[in-house]
């Protein structure tokens, strides 16, 4: 019997937004190896394997990408940018990056510079410069320095839907938002909605116990790499799994603790509130700062956003977290 080969097309899919009809080079870039992999990283990186809020950078890519299409649905530039904007990024996200030096911008570009993905946008007369250059750029994708841009609209969304923390569908939000140059524009009440799921959103990855998880993992993998640095250099394309593999079987011994602790009993870690010197200091990384545009002006700037913008800056804070391991 002949094999039937499955038409994965229908998979290119997320529940957030109305469906949009993809081109066959869009398809092309989701099939390609650098989109699948990102079906094995978790959008909100070591959070993931304590929270609900367990979906891939993929659905986020699809979602960003369909934002593009309905905002903007003849600028293929943007949504070969959507769809490739993310494609650099390690297991676990943000979590690793610093510890090992990598950066996940220069990543993107050597991935987008790909002879597989090069080969797939020259399909739509798009150059791998070109979709580079506009990463680089402010644009709607990624607003400007005070403007939300539509990659973090998303990220909003659909965090915050993972966690239940969403009043109204987002599909029915959109209808109430456009998107200019400088980024996201909608009405004052929408605006504000969106900045209380900003705020939600900090409140769930911000909190002591993520902050810590993240930071533990930064200290398996950093102890880990000290005895096994041939490791390193296949690191970037790992996924999630990859990674945590490769950490449960560790020569050494504090990171295969950490790993067994953070999947297995997470929340037997002791954080404390004042930094004693008894532990390992985590803090906050730093606090979103954009905000919708209403009427042109930045929410961000209005007095009516300044109560939710204060309970942003309040959850800059110094913790420690104390675990057995301390006194190996």
């Amino acid at each position: 019997m002949k094999p039937v080969k499955i038409h994965m097309s229908p998979f290119i899919h997320e529940p957030l937004y109305p469906s949009v009809e993809w081109l066959p080079w869009e398809e092309a870039l989701f099939h390609s190896k650098y989109l699948r992999r990102l079906k094995h990283l978790a959008h909100f990186g070591v959070g993931s394997l304590l929270s609900p809020v367990v979906h891939s950078r993929f659905e986020h890519t699809v979602g960003v990408w369909k934002l593009a299409a309905i905002f903007f649905p003849d600028d293929l530039m943007l949504r070969a940018a959507a769809i490739l904007h993310d494609v650099g990024h390690l297991p676990f996200s943000h979590s690793v990056e610093k510890t090992l030096g990598f950066n996940h911008h220069d990543l993107t570009e050597e991935y987008i510079k790909s002879p597989e993905i090069e080969t797939i946008l020259a399909r739509a007369s798009l150059s791998s410069d070109d979709i580079i250059d506009y990463l680089n750029a402010e644009t709607p994708l990624t607003g400007t320095n005070e403007v939300m841009g539509i990659d973090h609209l998303d990220s909003f969304f659909r965090d915050t839907y993972m966690f239940g923390g969403i009043t109204e569908i987002p599909r029915q939000v959109l209808e109430r938002i456009y998107c200019t140059p400088r980024g996201i524009e909608t009405d004052l009440e929408t605006g504000m909605y969106l900045l209380e799921l900003v705020l939600q959103d900090h409140q769930t990855f911000l909190s002591p116990e993520l902050l810590a998880a993240d930071r533990l993992l930064a200290e398996a993998i950093k102890e880990h790499f000290l005895v096994s640095k041939d490791s390193k250099a296949k690191f970037p394309f790992l996924t999630d799994d990859d990674l945590l593999i490769e950490l449960k079987k560790s020569p050494a011994p504090k990171t295969r603790n950490i790993i067994e602790l953070l999947t297995k009993r997470p929340f037997d870690m002791e954080i404390n509130n004042e930094i004693t010197g008894k532990g390992i200091p985590f803090g906050i990384r730093k606090i979103y700062s954009k905000t919708p545009l209403i009427e042109g002006k930045v929410l961000g700037k209005m007095e009516e956003a300044q109560g939710v913008i204060r309970a942003l800056n309040e959850l800059k804070r110094e913790y420690e977290i104390i675990y057995p391991l301390c006194s190996n």
